[in-house]
């Protein structure tokens, strides 16, 4: 099938509506005939072809592009030559038909008449191109803050795993002299997590998958912390298939355990709750803490506060949310994710 363009439907429509109206209207008042259809016919055809090529000169010269008094200038002074160029037209079709010419008091209504159609055409054709510009703006708009949305998850994302591979590497050059054969332990066990987080590129990944990247986080910490370390999880079965953003949760678990449990000389538990409630799952890090030296700003808590925070905001926009709450010797992040969202972005 042949592609028509909007353009050249609203074109045969307007010029064509002239036509209809215009042969309507002597038939009504009984001057109806073959030459006044024709003719009628011919000036549609005239004021088709008269128009676009007024619209061939203006993308040829980028009037859209030029300032608004300029444009405006522009299009009064066409629209009046167009009127012109018509009218001369309609009166030598009128002369080479043997038509009675029209009353001379008439001409400058016929001119004005004229004027005032090819003001509608470039009122509806600029007000169009303006819609169209505008709706190609906003889509423009919208994928270059979808890129830079996509940018941000990635930066923090190439900062995630640094950060994690440090914390992990202090932890296992600990062991070298006191225990080697655990210290080859955790190499295998940090050479699994890292194949795992760094080969993942999603945004998100199930809760169940999370979870096992915890796990084995936990296993390398333990061999510092030793007895010192506590890690309980009430895990509802519903949540498992969930999308959380990929190493959020090692991220604050890591955070837990820098920010609280390494401050307490008998060290402390790491709670780890999920539930849905409505249409959120519900995500709770609680650890001990020492009251004394903790501080109860966000920012003085770590980057994998900060970072998640900024990531839920980045794929979820306003519809997730990430707190902070002291209870006595306990902090307790909360975390709201919405079931079933769209992320915002697919490729961190």
């Amino acid at each position: 099938m042949i592609k028509v363009s909007k353009y050249i439907l609203f074109q045969a429509f307007g010029w064509g509506s002239f036509a209809l109206f215009n042969i309507y209207f002597a038939y009504m008042n009984q001057e109806l005939t073959y030459r006044i259809f024709y003719i009628n016919l011919l000036l549609s055809v005239f004021g088709f072809l008269i128009s676009h090529g007024y619209r061939y000169f203006i993308l040829a010269n980028k009037w859209m592009q030029k300032p608004t008094e300029t444009l405006i200038r522009n299009v009064l002074f066409a629209t009046a030559v167009l009127s012109v160029v018509y009218n001369l037209l309609y009166y030598l079709l009128l002369f080479l038909l043997h038509i009675e010419v029209i009353a001379p008091d008439a001409y400058l209504v016929s001119l004005i008449t004229v004027y005032v159609i090819f003001a509608l055409w470039n009122l509806i054709y600029f007000t169009w191109q303006y819609l169209e510009k505008s709706r190609l703006i906003q889509i423009e708009t919208l994928k270059m803050e979808s890129a830079l949305k996509d940018l941000e998850i990635k930066t923090i994302r190439s900062n995630l795993q640094p950060h994690f591979i440090f914390n992990s590497l202090n932890s296992i050059r600990a062991l070298i002299d006191e225990d080697p054969e655990l210290a080859r332990a955790a190499i295998t066990k940090i050479s699994n997590i890292l194949r795992n987080t760094i080969t993942k590129q999603e945004a998100t990944d199930t809760l169940q998958n999370e979870l096992a990247l915890v796990e084995d986080y936990l296993d390398l910490e333990k061999i510092r912390f030793e007895e010192r370390l506590h890690f309980v999880k009430n895990i509802e079965v519903t949540t498992l298939g969930v999308q959380i953003p990929t190493m959020m949760l090692q991220t604050l678990i890591e955070n837990a355990i820098k920010h609280g449990i390494s401050n307490l000389e008998a060290g402390g538990t790491v709670m780890l709750n999920t539930k849905t409630a409505g249409r959120d799952l519900i995500i709770e890090v609680i650890n001990d803490i020492n009251a004394g030296q903790m501080s109860t700003r966000e920012n003085s808590l770590g980057f994998g506060l900060s970072s998640s925070k900024q990531r839920l905001k980045l794929l979820y926009e306003d519809e997730a949310s990430l707190s902070l709450n002291f209870d006595h010797d306990q902090a307790v992040v909360l975390i709201r994710i919405p079931l079933n969202k769209k992320i915002n972005s697919v490729n961190p």
